[in-house]
């Protein structure tokens, strides 16, 4: 389950928000650059990735799980062209990929549901025949167990006799812990104390005179007061070394090219410890900081509004929202204190407070957030880019974004495969994609119907046909050749994949350049 919900979502979040963004700034229906980067991505995956993976490590795929994925993949690459050849998208349509998914998730439920039931019926009956196994019959039709010696016992008599026996033989925990107590206290406290080693002392508690302290109360004062100023020390190194973005015991073996990369990301690395919380179970406190976590349910509120210009008055200038003439940025910065306030005195600095499992959603929240900020300059950046160089937004989003959002899988499935996991890696380079082309349309397409009333007019272009008639042609190979290779993967399919790739790459450019022509009106 988390498989296809969390874990997924957090894979394919760049994807996602990159074609947010890339809708969000779409012109005249220009959605080239996000259908590139979703559709180029999977062929990518499916091609390159699957490729590398099978050629890395050969291996036999589960029958019905890679069977399962493909088809709904090929049901939503076929959805994805009705849409774009109808050149426009409703909202209907729209939230129907994202019900195409939710569907896919249950089929995903119901079919692990189904296989552990299976499995338990299994595992019941072969325990049920192991019994059997065990269980003998005499020649007399008595049953009798058979014992370490393999000799049947089947007199009563015999029985009771090898029980008693057996308890007579096994140690008795109390009357053992009894024992060495008592042979502790005599052979240890009594010579201490001068008494004979048979004799047990009497030991009397030993009461303090408050007078006494009393008296002591001004000499132990100073101490008192330097073990409170050693705390609040402690507490500030702790919050100091919490926001450090340079790795201090690593700094002095770093070579002079590391030194200088770490001091190019320290800026970036400062902001994500101000503002991300982390709760991590494996560290002390669980990671809780009282000072860091108090600062960052100040910073997340502000970061929030400025990135996703919720404080702006319009996207195209910097006027502060108001509301009934009370600026909005006033009243977050108000909410913040306020919260702020109540962690602090809510909270010890040694150990973490009962809601502190909420920061770990909260920095889930603004992890997104960073990511959709991230994700907003990045398809600026390939705009110009594409401005500067005459090049379409597709051709952009099938190769530069397509290859910056995969080139993780590629490592991580092709690291996976080496180390005798390729399952693993292959299922993802169905699944994800899967997720990324119906969450990636159903969503960004949602907020676009939603912003123009209803419909949002799409382009239809050559590449787009070239796009998602590639993917369909792996698609369909993987579907066809798996099967006729009885499932067992092997390099020989993972060559004729990524040489697809290749063919697909000069069919891209081939169109884009204007030397083949492709009529979408006669389709």
């Amino acid at each position: 389950m988390q498989g296809v919900t969390l874990l997924a979502f957090g894979n394919g979040a760049p994807d996602i928000f990159s074609a947010i963004a890339a809708i969000g700034n779409a012109k005249d229906g220009d959605a080239g650059l996000a259908i590139g980067a979703l559709v180029g991505a999977g062929i990518f995956v499916t091609t390159i990735v699957v490729g590398a993976i099978t050629i890395t490590h050969p291996f036999h795929a589960m029958e019905r799980p890679f069977l399962r994925d493909i088809i709904f993949y090929i049901a939503a690459v076929f959805w994805t062209f009705y849409v774009l050849h109808d050149k426009k998208i409703v909202t209907g349509e729209a939230i129907g990929f994202i019900g195409l998914y939710v569907f896919y998730v249950i089929v995903v439920m119901v079919s692990r549901y189904i296989r552990q039931k299976n499995k338990a019926k299994e595992e019941a009956l072969a325990a049920s025949n192991k019994a059997k196994e065990d269980f003998t019959q005499s020649d007399d039709g008595i049953p009798h167990v058979l014992v370490s010696n393999d000799i049947p016992v089947s007199d009563s008599e015999g029985i009771d006799a090898g029980l008693r026996e057996a308890h007579r033989s096994t140690p008795q925990p109390n009357r053992a812990i009894a024992g060495l107590a008592l042979t502790a206290e005599k052979v240890i406290v009594s010579p201490l104390l001068g008494n004979e080693v048979n004799t047990v002392p009497e030991l009397h508690p030993q009461i303090t005179n408050s007078a006494i302290l009393s008296k002591n109360d001004n000499e132990l004062t100073p101490l008192l007061k330097s073990f409170k100023s050693s705390e609040d020390n402690t507490v500030l190194t702790e919050f100091f070394k919490a926001i450090n973005p340079f790795d201090v015991d690593e700094w002095k073996n770093m070579k002079f090219y590391s030194k200088l990369y770490e001091i190019f990301k320290a800026p970036i690395l400062f902001l994500l410890m101000i503002t991300i919380p982390v709760v991590d179970y494996e560290k002390e406190k669980h990671n809780w900081n009282k000072i860091l976590n108090v600062l960052q349910c100040m910073t997340c509120p502000l970061f929030s509004a400025i990135v996703t210009k919720g404080i702006f008055a319009g996207d195209d200038d910097f006027n502060l929202k108001t509301l009934n003439g009370f600026p909005v940025i006033v009243l977050i910065v108000l909410i913040s204190i306020v919260l702020s306030g109540i962690v602090w005195c809510t909270s010890k600095h040694d150990t973490q407070p009962k809601y502190h499992d909420l920061f770990a959603y909260m920095g889930f929240v603004i992890s997104v957030i960073w990511i959709y900020s991230i994700a907003n300059e990045i398809v600026n950046l390939l705009q110009m880019l594409g401005i500067v160089f005459h090049i379409s937004n597709a051709i952009l989003g099938l190769t530069l974004l397509a290859w910056g959002n995969s080139i993780g899988d590629l490592i991580a499935d092709t690291v996976m495969a080496r180390q005798g996991f390729p399952r693993m890696g292959i299922s993802a380079c169905f699944g994800g994609p899967l997720f990324n082309l119906l969450l990636g349309i159903g969503i960004p397409f949602t907020i676009g119907c939603i912003r123009k009333g209803g419909t949002f007019h799409i382009q239809f272009t050559g590449i787009q046909v070239i796009l998602t008639l590639f993917l369909t042609l792996s698609l369909l190979s993987s579907l066809i050749l798996a099967p006729l290779l009885k499932f067992h993967l092997n390099k020989k399919y993972g060559l004729y994949l990524i040489v697809l790739y290749v063919i697909f790459i000069i069919f891209a450019v081939l169109v884009e350049s204007g030397v083949l022509n492709i009529d979408v009106k006669s389709l």
